[in-house]
């Protein structure tokens, strides 16, 4: 159970959109131009508590919950877009699962750095030729050698990797079990045999970095390895679920943005001798992006109420993370639409808008397997909240 009072909330929210309209926004063409990554900034989010709201106060948390994960997650994306993707890395994926699932001392070691952001992590996951079966699909491969590991494959488009200290890493350690022979690893980014790749990515502005992953012939105690032998899936499933939840805030998040560019643009703008904004279509335009972003807000709140209230929000974090996903997107493409080619001007963010609305829309599980999911739900073949059920972890 959450401990955060709606006071508490409605500050940090406050807190965190002064921190992205003075410390995010200003900054944010300085930042691109020199492509230097921000870490001052992630180390800033660190000290304001954005992301230790889902750890208790002895580890350097706030104990806020998963509403409060929702707002920074959504404030965040409203700033900037790419700026907002530590959210999961440091908020959730990594540090939450490292808590969820890792032994006192990997608790010890990672957790209070990774959410104070005095370390950056990672969540080596997916891989080139994955998919949406990445961990069926899984070929990298953990050989156990006597008290160690070796861990040998390949990754593709990890977060953070190239500024990352540690990384949560997935390998098989029994290829012939499929899904069940899935283990996780913690591995310091400095190892032998640890290689980041940047992967060049216009479209994504340079805050975000992506990378292949290279292990060759990686070494790691077997204390590394999170949960035990052949829980790998169980782990990922439950980091996927957080996941889920901060990317339909995020999404949100930017389809406000949207929102908002919209609106102040076709007040300002004039066509025919009147403001854009007195147009018909214009105004469907903005009527069903307002619309939408009401109906949206309610799905990501209450899947995060159900999460603080002890209940297994599954199905509700997937049904937010398709229907937030889609109506990002048409936001993002209205706002476009309104803004016509001022929208291609890197003097405005919309082309960013439009690209990372269709990033969130694929991130942690695509539109088509959200349906998927959703539906053999609905049709009781396969319950979400069982599964989950059965992957819960100890401390969740």
């Amino acid at each position: 159970m959450s401990k955060a009072t709606r006071e508490d909330i409605e500050a940090l929210r406050h807190t965190m959109r002064e921190f992205g309209r003075n410390e995010i926004r200003p900054r944010v063409k300085d930042m691109e131009l020199s492509g230097e990554f921000p870490r001052d900034i992630y180390r800033q989010l660190g000290e304001l508590g954005a992301y230790g709201t889902m750890l208790p106060e002895e580890m350097g948390g706030s104990d806020m919950g998963f509403e409060a994960l929702a707002v920074v997650a959504e404030e965040l994306a409203y700033a900037y877009p790419p700026l907002s993707a530590g959210m999961n890395l440091q908020a959730a994926t990594v540090p939450l699962t490292v808590w969820n699932w890792g032994t006192q001392d990997q608790i010890d070691r990672y957790v209070r750095q990774l959410i104070s952001a005095e370390i950056l992590g990672c969540n080596a996951m997916s891989e080139p030729d994955g998919g949406t079966d990445f961990l069926g699909a899984m070929r990298t491969v953990a050989v156990r050698d006597g008290d160690d590991y070796v861990i040998s494959g390949t990754k593709m488009w990890i977060t953070n990797a190239n500024v990352a200290d540690v990384a949560l890493v997935y390998a098989k350690t029994d290829p012939k079990a499929k899904h069940k022979g899935v283990s996780a690893f913690l591995v310091p980014t400095d190892t032998p045999g640890f290689e980041a790749r940047r992967v060049k990515c216009r479209v994504l502005g340079g805050l975000m970095p992506t990378n292949g992953l290279t292990f060759t012939d990686m070494r790691v105690p077997a204390s590394s390895m999170l949960g035990a032998e052949g829980e790998g899936f169980k782990i990922a499933m439950t980091a996927m679920d957080y996941g889920r939840l901060t990317v339909a805030a995020r999404s949100l998040g930017l389809a406000r943005a949207c929102l908002d560019a919209a609106v102040e643009y076709a007040d300002l703008r004039t066509a025919f001798g009147e403001k854009i904004g007195s147009f018909q279509m214009i105004k469907h335009q903005i009527a069903d992006m307002a619309v939408e972003v009401a109906a949206a807000t309610e799905l990501v709140y209450k899947a995060a109420r159900l999460y603080d209230e002890g209940t297994i929000g599954t199905r509700e974090s997937s049904i937010a993370k398709y229907y937030v996903g889609e109506v990002c997107n048409r936001a993002a493409q209205a706002t476009a639409e309104i803004f016509g080619g001022y929208a291609f001007s890197d003097e405005l963010p919309i082309s960013i808008y439009l690209n990372f609305a269709k990033l969130w829309q694929t991130g942690e599980g695509s539109a088509n397997l959200q349906r998927i999911l959703i539906a053999d739900d609905a049709l009781g073949w396969k319950r979400m909240d069982r599964h989950q059920q059965a992957a819960r972890p100890r401390h969740a």
